[in-house]
């Protein structure tokens, strides 16, 4: 799929780090309602997500890698991956957030596929993998649309103190 001309994909800044945390923060309140408490969603996730990416754009680990998508100036899409960041799966994607407005223009699987084309480029690293929360269906139904394969579960304990079961998913290639 092509993505439209008004679009562009790059690597994330410093200076971009608000917007993310923003993009962050709307994804969570949208798609964790009735998975994280209403208080947290409410009150906390705001600073929760923004002292992330703080953490993360000033701090950034060696293997970490940021990419977004814009509609001129606006983050409408990113990724947060870390390359090479297990011995048996290899890149972990930490953050895949689309704006609501922007689903379903490929830009999910445009940016994994971004992910996996690094990888192989600079790592040599061509698996990718991610969790996703089992009661996040749509994001489910995404992963698997695109070849992610479940292999595993676990729980999650959240940053509102709750636990939730979650997937592990895989792509060897897309």
């Amino acid at each position: 799929m092509t993505l439209p001309s008004s679009l562009n994909i790059e690597c994330a800044s410093f200076v971009d780090c608000d917007s993310i945390a923003r993009l962050h923060t709307r994804s969570w309140k949208e798609a964790y309602r009735g998975m994280l408490s209403d208080h947290y969603l409410d009150f906390e996730v705001d600073n929760d997500r923004r002292t992330i990416w703080h953490d993360r754009f000033n701090k950034p680990k060696q293997n970490q890698h940021i990419i977004c998508c814009r509609s001129q100036e606006e983050i409408v899409a990113f990724v947060c991956a870390f390359f090479c960041d297990d011995d048996e799966y290899g890149t972990f994607i930490d953050n895949l957030h689309v704006s609501a407005e922007y689903r379903n223009r490929g830009l999910g699987v445009t940016l994994v596929r971004e992910v996996m084309k690094t990888g192989v480029e600079k790592h040599a690293d061509s698996r990718v993998f991610l969790w996703v929360l089992a009661s996040n269906l749509p994001a489910i139904k995404f992963y698997e649309r695109i070849g992610g394969r479940r292999i595993e579960e676990a729980f999650w304990t959240s940053p509102d103190g709750g636990s939730h079961l979650k997937y592990r998913y895989i792509w060897n290639k897309l």
